[in-house]
């Protein structure tokens, strides 16, 4: 099995793991099953997905991720932010250095996963323009009669702004871990953050140099 041997979890291990769109009654009967409730204390993200992974009970690791569930129905973006999010519950389920028996605190593991998902949503999506694809008076005169009638619905810049805004601004414990995730990616970067908290359990204080 290929390795990349800077992230300690094989490629095909993450390539191989099922994501499944389902609607909200499937969701909540997983969450019911699979989680502590924790994900009900968060108005964003993860009322919207779930990264499902079994454990061996007398041994420090995880048997491996069974599936990543993502709610359908929801705007391509937000979709992605997801995703992206659970992908990382999923990196930290399988990474060596972040043993089941030694689960992360709440708000570091969910501050990781937020700025994983803020991150794909700020450079890993195609770019957004306005008017892409408008030029010429009539394609502006069309766009303005399209602009009237649709008024109330948000563009794709707006939407993903406004996601990457909730993000930033959740009072749960989602958002105060991810200020925290992002202050330190911030000073030392993605792969150092990653060894830190594999070390520390914790995020640096804002003085760690």
């Amino acid at each position: 099995t290929e390795v990349d041997t800077a992230n300690g979890v094989s490629r095909k291990s993450m390539s191989d793991i099922p994501v499944l769109v389902v609607g909200s009654d499937a969701l909540n009967d997983n969450l019911k099953q699979h989680s502590t409730g924790v994900h009900y204390q968060s108005s964003q993200i993860m009322t919207r997905g779930l990264c499902l992974s079994e454990h061996c009970p007398t041994s420090d690791e995880a048997l491996g991720v069974t599936a990543i569930l993502c709610l359908s129905g929801l705007p391509a973006d937000l979709t992605a932010s997801i995703l992206a999010h659970e992908a990382m519950h999923a990196w930290l389920k399988l990474h060596p250095n972040f043993r089941y028996r030694e689960q992360l605190p709440l708000r570091v593991e969910e501050g990781l996963c937020q700025l994983v998902a803020f991150l794909f949503l700020n450079d890993g999506l195609d770019p957004l323009e306005e008017d892409e694809g408008m030029i010429g008076f009539y394609a502006e005169e069309e766009r303005q009669k399209q602009s009237l009638e649709n008024e109330s619905i948000p563009s794709d810049v707006k939407l993903r702004q406004y996601f990457k805004f909730c993000i930033e601004t959740d009072q749960s414990v989602y958002g105060e871990g991810f200020r925290l995730a992002a202050r330190a990616y911030a000073s030392m970067g993605m792969q150092e953050l990653l060894y830190y908290v594999a070390l520390n359990h914790d995020f640096p204080p804002d003085n760690f140099s």
